[in-house]
């Protein structure tokens, strides 16, 4: 895959910054998980015995993932540590990918454009996917 050619106007944030914005925003996706693993940890209880195995394996689902989600997060933090200063990186065509509304405008606010009062961080922000 090719890479879009940056022109003199482009945008790149340093790399460090990058990473980090994406860090924390692994770390928020693994805050989540937390919260709907505790959720459903709530609801198993009041569950009679047959129907508590099934939901068992979507609970171990969601630890792996925030597991997995918080090794992510840690691995971009060291990276951005890691990350020579003063690296910039074109972030506009990657940021114009994101569907979720409300991820794009707190990564943009991270990464110093945009407005970082309409970037709320609550569980319920954004676009809802329906499946």
């Amino acid at each position: 895959m090719n890479a879009p050619i940056v022109g003199p106007g482009a945008w790149t944030p340093d790399v460090a910054v990058t990473l980090d914005v994406l860090a924390a925003e692994i770390e928020l996706s693994a805050a989540r998980c937390i919260f709907l693993d505790r959720i459903i940890g709530e609801v198993m209880e009041g569950l009679p015995e047959a129907e508590r195995a099934r939901l068992m394996q979507g609970l171990h689902a969601v630890d792996l993932l925030s597991q997995h989600l918080t090794g992510l997060s840690a691995f971009a933090r060291g990276m951005s540590a890691a990350a020579p200063e003063g690296v910039g990186v074109p972030v506009e065509a990657a940021l114009s990918e994101i569907t979720l509304g409300a991820l794009a405008e707190r990564m943009m606010a991270g990464l110093g454009r945009g407005d970082d009062d309409d970037a709320g961080d609550e569980p319920d922000d954004g676009d809802v996917d329906l499946f």
